[in-house]
């Protein structure tokens, strides 16, 4: 009985400890670089998200947009009212993934494509809870791409307010996600 006790106390110790190392990883602040990167990335999930990544763009950050995880239904058109310069800068600037349907293939869609078209360094828009599995996802399926990370903050979560109610529930689902990637990873390294 008592190794089962020291057992399940290691267990949440363990679990505490990472998920403490996990807030530390998400951003409370938005990103202050201002270094041009080849091109901006926006992980679908947000209006937030979209027009952060176009306006960005139109500050001369990046020449174009890739937006991953987009519907199949979504004509490019339709998002022409998220960005600062309309249909034009859709039209000029912008290249949708209909391919991805989670973070797992938000990565590999990114990673696909920046190979495919020579992107070495990208600026990546998420929300901010969304960081840490959205980096540990991206550096695995492009370990030699740069990543600026951009974090948007949702409505209802300020910069650093990640502690009020329904913040910390969202946190603790997102870290577990996070756990399932970290997993996952593990796994494919021992069938490799």
């Amino acid at each position: 009985m008592r190794r089962l006790a020291y057992g399940l106390g290691a267990l949440a110790l363990a679990y505490s400890s990472g998920f403490g190392l996990f807030i530390a990883e998400v951003p409370n602040r938005s990103a202050q670089d201002q270094t041009r990167t080849d091109a901006i990335v926006v992980l679908t999930g947000g209006r937030q998200r979209l027009s952060t990544g176009l306006k960005l763009q139109a500050q001369g950050l990046a020449k174009q947009v890739f937006i991953s995880g987009v519907n199949p239904d979504v004509e490019p058109e339709e998002l022409a009212g998220f960005g600062p310069n309309g249909k034009a800068q859709i039209d000029c600037c912008v290249i949708l993934g209909y391919a991805a349907a989670n973070t797992l293939g938000n990565a590999a869609e990114t990673a696909a494509w920046a190979k495919a078209t020579g992107v070495r360094s990208i600026r990546l828009v998420t929300a901010a809870y969304h960081m840490p599995r959205s980096l540990f996802e991206l550096k695995r399926a492009a370990p030699g791409l740069a990543v600026i990370p951009h974090p948007v903050f949702p409505p209802g979560f300020p910069e650093g307010s990640w502690m009020r109610a329904g913040g910390l529930t969202l946190l603790v689902s997102e870290y577990h996600k996070l756990l399932r990637a970290w997993a996952r990873s593990i796994v494919s390294l021992g069938e490799a």
